[in-house]
Parts: C-alpha cells; structure tokens; sequence
C-alpha cells in the first residue's frame, strides 16, 4: 500500500503535529527568535487553533494540544504559517 501525504489523506492532527514539530526545531536552532522583542512574534502570532507553544522556565518550546482533533482549515494555517515563518528567518 501506497502512502499518502497526511493532509491529503486527511490525517488534520498529523499535518499539525508535524508543523508543529517543525516551528519548534526552528526556535531550537534559533534561540534568538525567544529574545527580546523577537518573542512576541514567534511565539505570541503562533496560530492558536487548538495548538499553542509556550516556552518552559529554561526558555524550551512546548507544544500545548488543547483538543485532539483538527479540520483541514486549521491544518492548512498552521503548515502555512510555518513555512511563512521559516522563510521569513531563513532556514
């Protein structure tokens, strides 16, 4: 059996955890993005679609599900958002 891209297959909860994943690896590379006025922006215009970051007492991002499920529209903005993102800084 083939395997099908999780947003194709409609697997919303996948496509988020992965972008998710992705935004955090990000700000691990570039810690200076959770810095000064940087943090607003990255973590503050993060989409809160039932996904959130929020950094721990050391400075880490943590991803915070605050339900299990996900539809397309939400999938999209977040996926879309973090590859805006990621360009944005350059990576």
């Amino acid at each position: 059996m083939r395997r099908r891209p999780a947003l194709k297959s409609g697997d919303y909860r996948r496509v988020v955890d992965l972008a998710t994943a992705a935004y955090v690896e990000m700000i691990r590379r570039k810690p200076e993005l959770v810095q000064g006025a940087a943090q607003l922006q990255t973590i503050m215009f993060f989409p809160r679609l039932g996904a959130h970051i929020q950094l721990s007492s050391d400075s880490q991002p943590e991803i915070i599900y605050d339900r299990e499920k996900f539809i397309f529209s939400e999938a999209v903005t977040y996926y879309e958002f973090v590859v805006d993102y990621m360009i944005h800084v350059g990576l």
